[in-house]
């Protein structure tokens, strides 16, 4: 082994290396997602924002100056109006205990903001809930104001989430027949969410301050055009489930897409009366809601083609907005999809393989070349939707051997 001598034993000067200073650094940055929030008022018990106000008595339905009135199945039926800001919060990263955040609760009545306690008080706090004790007019209401407040801890930014409700009255005439339906009138259905496809519709018939709900002929009807024609509920309706000709009506929107019902009431005979009698009348409706759906396409073997590539097996991943991805069983019922090739750029009608299934098999001849033409793989895919029953070329309905009808997703 060589010794080279140091360089001061070779009377040399000692040099240091040299110390650039013009490098330039890079700064990198954490980035959290915004999260997702949403708030509502809630009006506990199942109260309305919306009082019957009668002039001549000086009477209200329901009366907000008396104590809460419970009925035996949990229900308000009268008494100070409770409100509740009901919120989620979700964070997309995943990083934040959304449990653990608890926001604090402002309550605002015309923009003036809510501070007392004291239960004699037209507006008093019990806790986060906000409690009215005050009756409204038809001509005079008020709006309610709620903002939940909390900081994001991620990013110490606060975060403010808010909800307004009207509260007011409707003017009664003595001894007038009302039809009121007590559920959400304009609802939703999230067929990939939805724990069951059974909604209820219900109602109540009123003469004056006085429940008539269960000495009247209820009928119920449909329409699918926005009101401009209403239908019979007849054997044909799959959605129907029961109820047309009580205050509570049953669907299944595993068969119907968009529905708007009706109810009116006869009162002549009472329970026995055979049409509508009384021109009041009370709509709802229902619709399917889907979230974005983006189905992407890959391949088992990575995106390149060889000559001696005998086979390439596609499939697809399946992305919803704000949920999961969709799962094999999810993607095998909702989905149907129609394999296609087509070139990359061309605008020639793909050229189409006739498979349906959840992946494709594709033969290596098909998507080889010495042209540099690229294809793209597609699976052109179409969303099932309702239910609906198999008919033969003459029209007569499908049935297994127990005389049960044929549906299938179309």
């Amino acid at each position: 082994m060589a010794i080279v001598p140091s360089r001061s034993r070779l009377g040399l000067k000692s040099k240091s290396m040299k110390q650039l200073q013009n490098s330039q650094p890079f700064a990198v940055s954490t980035t959290f997602r915004p999260l997702n929030t949403a708030m509502k008022i809630v009006i506990l018990g199942g109260m309305s924002s919306l009082q019957f106000y009668r002039q001549t008595t000086q009477e209200w339905l329901p009366d907000h100056t008396v104590a809460p009135v419970i009925d035996a199945h949990g229900q308000q039926t009268d008494g100070t109006l409770r409100l509740k800001a009901e919120y989620t919060i979700y964070d997309v990263d995943e990083n934040l205990d959304v449990q653990s955040i608890v926001p604090q609760i402002y309550w605002y009545i015309n923009d003036t903001q809510v501070t007392t306690t004291d239960t004699s008080a037209d507006y008093y706090l019990v806790g986060d809930l906000l409690y009215v004790r005050k009756n409204f007019t038809h001509q005079n209401g008020v709006k309610v104001y709620c903002e939940c407040r909390f900081v994001d801890t991620r990013t110490s930014s606060p975060q403010i989430m808010s909800d307004t409700l009207s509260l007011s009255a409707v003017l009664q005439a003595d001894e007038q027949w009302s039809i009121n339906i007590l559920c959400d009138r304009t609802r939703k259905h999230f067929p990939l969410s939805a724990a069951s496809t059974i909604y209820t519709f219900e109602a109540e018939a009123r003469l004056g301050g006085v429940d008539k709900t269960a000495q009247v002929a209820w009928f119920w009807d449909y329409s699918l055009n926005n009101g401009s024609t209403w239908l019979t509920i007849g054997d044909d309706c799959l959605w129907y489930v029961n109820g047309k000709n009580s205050a509570t009506l049953a669907v299944d929107m595993d068969f119907i897409e968009d529905l708007l019902v009706r109810c009116r009431i006869g009162v002549t005979n009472g329970t026995s009366t055979a049409a509508p009698d009384i021109h009041n009348e009370a709509t709802a409706s229902i619709a399917w809601r889907f979230p974005k759906i983006l189905p992407t396409v890959f391949s088992y073997g990575g995106n390149r083609v060889f000559p001696e590539t005998a086979w390439m097996t596609f499939g697809m991943m399946v992305h919803v907005a704000k949920h999961n991805d969709m799962t094999p069983e999810q993607k095998r019922h909702w989905l149907m999809p129609n394999w296609g090739i087509r070139q990359q750029g061309s605008t020639d009608n793909p050229e189409m393989l006739g498979e349906y299934g959840l992946e494709v098999t594709v033969p290596g001849y098909r998507l080889f070349n010495t042209l540099g033409v690229k294809y793209l793989v597609d699976p052109y895919v179409s969303l099932r939707t309702v239910y609906d029953v198999l008919a033969d070329e003459d029209g007569e309905l499908i049935q297994l051997s127990d005389g049960n009808t044929i549906a299938i997703r179309t």
